[in-house]
C-alpha cells in the first residue's frame, strides 16, 4: 500500500488507502471521511435511506474519491458490495437510543459482527472498530444496555476479525454533539443545567477531530495497528460539575446547575427523552445518556500493556474549555452570537 503513495499529502494525492466507512454520515463519521479524504484516500461511504444524507461527503475528497453506496445491514449482498472495493473497513455505527428499526443489540453487536465477517470474507487487510471506554463497574453501569452492548460488540469483532483494531473513546465534543450542545441548549431553553448524580463523576471530553485523526491513523498504518487496542481521551479529566461551569461561562448565562439523583433522572428522561416519530424524533438526551453521565467515563492513569493512546500517534488533544468548546457553544450566547464582542462577563 505504501508503494502506491504519491503526491504531497493533499486531497489530490494518493495515500494508498481505500476504505469503506460505515456510519460515515454520523457525528464522528463526517470527520473520519474528511481525515481520510484530505490525505488522498478513496472512501466508500455506505448509507441507508436518502442519498442526500451522504452527498455532502463528496466534497471531502478529490473528484471521484468519495463514493456513496446504498446498503442495508440485513442484506448480506449489499454489505458485500460495500466492503468489496476496500482494503480497510471502518465501523462507526452506533446509537444513543433504540428505535423501531434497530435495537442497541442490533446496532452495537449484530452490526459490527456482520461487517467484520464481511470484511474477512472479502479479504480486507484491516478492520477498525470504534467503541467506548468502559467505566468501573457500578450499579449504574450494570443497568446500562449501552455499555453492555458496546462490550459485546468488541467481542463479536474479535471473533470475526481477530486482527482488528479496537478504538475506545471517551465523551466526544464538537459541533452538533450530544454533550456541550445539550448543556448549551438547556441554559437557553430551561435556564438551568441538569446533572445526573452529584456532579462529581469524572469526564474526559475529547474533540471529535482528534478521534477522527486517531481512526485515520489506524486505518493507514495496517501493520502498526494490527490487533491493537487504542484508547482516545481528551486533554483533561475533570468532574462533570466543572464542565457545567465552563458551559455557563461560555454562554454568558448565570443559571443554576441542578444535581438530580440518577434514578430520578432516569425516570424523568424515560418520559421526556423517549423517541416518538414526528413528536420527538431525535431526542437530545436518553436514559442511556443519563447512565453514561452518572457512571463517568475517563481513561485510567496508566494504560494497559500494549494499549496505544493519542500521544503514541503524535496527536495532541485540544481542551474542551478552549476555543473549540467555545465555538460549539457560541450560538447559545446570551444576547446572540456577537455578544462576546461587546462584553466578557
Amino acid at each position: 500500500m505504501r508503494a502506491l503513495t504519491r503526491g504531497h499529502g493533499g486531497r489530490a494525492s494518493v495515500s494508498g488507502v481505500t476504505a469503506s466507512v460505515f456510519g460515515g454520515t454520523g457525528f464522528l463519521g463526517r470527520y473520519v471521511v474528511n481525515a481520510l479524504g484530505r490525505i488522498g484516500s478513496q472512501v466508500v461511504t455506505p448509507y441507508r435511506g436518502d442519498e442526500l444524507e451522504s452527498r455532502r461527503l463528496r466534497l471531502m475528497g478529490d473528484l471521484g474519491q468519495i463514493v456513496p453506496m446504498p446498503f442495508e445491514l440485513r442484506d448480506a449482498a449489499s454489505v458485500g458490495r460495500a466492503v468489496a472495493p476496500s482494503s480497510v473497513v471502518i465501523n462507526l455505527i452506533g446509537k444513543a437510543y433504540p428505535t423501531r428499526y434497530y435495537t442497541l443489540e442490533q446496532a452495537h453487536v449484530d452490526a459490527p459482527r456482520t461487517l467484520a465477517r464481511a470484511a474477512a470474507e472479502a479479504g480486507a487487510a484491516h478492520f477498525v472498530h470504534v467503541s467506548t471506554v468502559a467505566p468501573p463497574p457500578s450499579a449504574v453501569v450494570g443497568r446500562s444496555e449501552w455499555f453492555r452492548t458496546k462490550a459485546a460488540g468488541e467481542a463479536a469483532v474479535r471473533e470475526e476479525f481477530p486482527t482488528a483494531t479496537i478504538v475506545r473513546v471517551t465523551e466526544m465534543f464538537g459541533a452538533e454533539d450530544r454533550f456541550l450542545t445539550r448543556m448549551g441548549e438547556w441554559t437557553a431553553k430551561y435556564r438551568a443545567v441538569f446533572m445526573a448524580g452529584d456532579g462529581t463523576a469524572p469526564v474526559q471530553p475529547v474533540h471529535v477531530r482528534d478521534v477522527a485523526a486517531a481512526v485515520a491513523t489506524a486505518a493507514r498504518d495496517v501493520e502498526g495497528f494490527r490487533g491493537r487496542d487504542v484508547e482516545v481521551g481528551g486533554a483533561d479529566v475533570v468532574p462533570l460539575a466543572e464542565v457545567v461551569e465552563f458551559v455557563k461561562a461560555a454562554t454568558k448565562r448565570d443559571v443554576p446547575a441542578v444535581a438530580v439523583p440518577t434514578m430520578v433522572m432516569e425516570a424523568a428522561v424515560g418520559l421526556t427523552g423517549k423517541r416518538l416519530p414526528f413528536v420527538n424524533a431525535t431526542p437530545r438526551w436518553s436514559v442511556e445518556d443519563v447512565r453514561r453521565e452518572a457512571a463517568g467515563v475517563a481513561l485510567s492513569t496508566t494504560p494497559a500493556e500494549g494499549v496505544l493512546r493519542l500521544s503514541d500517534m503524535g496527536i495532541v488533544p485540544v481542551t474542551y474549555d478552549g476555543e473549540f468548546g467555545e465555538e460549539v457553544l457560541r450560538r447559545f450566547h446570551k444576547g446572540g452570537d456577537r455578544s462576546a464582542l461587546f462584553y466578557t462577563h
